[in-house]
């Protein structure tokens, strides 16, 4: 059997971090420059990434997450037509979380994340300061796409802002039916299905079943997860060409409200 061919219409992964070999000790081939990155992107059929810098910091000092704001727009402004930055929001610091959050929306990204309370020494999203954080984010229309937490925890998140629209990365994790079983009572969670999403063939089949097309968006992680094997792994599920474009394409830029 030969492999699926890319899509003509251009893959969007809505979950990767623009970190470089300087920024990550991995023991395995991490691009070394921006060119190289967004090289890698294409090669495997993806013309547009989106997602957010993570730095790991015990949340005592906001410079940090500024840092990672301005990271990431360095890199769209350095690559506009290839990279959609997502802000980075801390629980310690709500008001100028909130504060980084609205210049990102007047400046025209509409991404929240990927954020994750387990590099930033916190557990729970839905409490403290990222309450703050999640009613403008709501009221904003913005996405918020964070690592998973635990059910109760995104239960609580989908209860208290039913106009979030919360995507939640890597839906393996703790497990892929409680994950799909809890999308089925919140219209407004969605998933990507970076690092857990897609290993067991016909997991993303399965969640197209249960919660429609609609609701399940193509994401990588790369380059911590190869991107190539994402892409593939969509390729292969038993998708109709419709419902397959929306993963890949389609329901990225519906959500996110993005023209290209």
């Amino acid at each position: 059997m030969r492999l699926p061919e890319l899509p003509d219409y251009g893959i969007i992964d809505a979950h990767m971090h623009p970190y470089l070999a300087e920024h990550r000790d991995f023991p395995f081939a991490v691009p070394v420059t921006y060119d190289e990155y967004f090289a890698e992107q294409r090669r495997a059929g993806i013309t547009l990434s989106c997602g957010a810098f993570n730095i790991r910091n015990d949340g005592s000092d906001f410079s940090v997450i500024k840092e990672c704001n301005r990271r990431v727009l360095e890199v769209h402004a350095a690559y506009p037509e290839e990279f959609l930055p997502g802000v980075n929001v801390h629980p310690n610091f709500p008001e100028e979380s909130c504060a980084e959050v609205q210049k990102f929306y007047d400046l025209g990204f509409r991404w929240i994340g990927e954020i994750a309370g387990y590099v930033m020494n916190y557990t729970n999203y839905c409490e403290g300061g990222l309450l703050q954080v999640m009613d403008l984010a709501q009221d904003l229309g913005m996405v918020l796409s964070v690592h998973p937490s635990n059910l109760e925890d995104i239960e609580n998140i989908l209860k208290n802002f039913p106009r979030l629209k919360l995507l939640v990365a890597h839906p393996g994790y703790p497990s892929i039916m409680e994950n799909y079983t809890l999308a089925q009572k919140y219209p407004n969670l969605y998933f990507d299905i970076s690092g857990g999403g897609l290993p067991r063939w016909g997991m993303l089949k399965k969640g197209v079943e249960l919660l429609g097309p609609e609701r399940i968006l193509f994401g990588t992680d790369f380059p911590v997860v190869s991107n190539g094997m994402y892409v593939t792994g969509v390729l292969f599920e038993h998708l109709t060409p419709a419902e397959r474009k929306m993963v890949l394409r389609d329901n990225f830029l519906r959500l996110s409200g993005y023209e290209l």
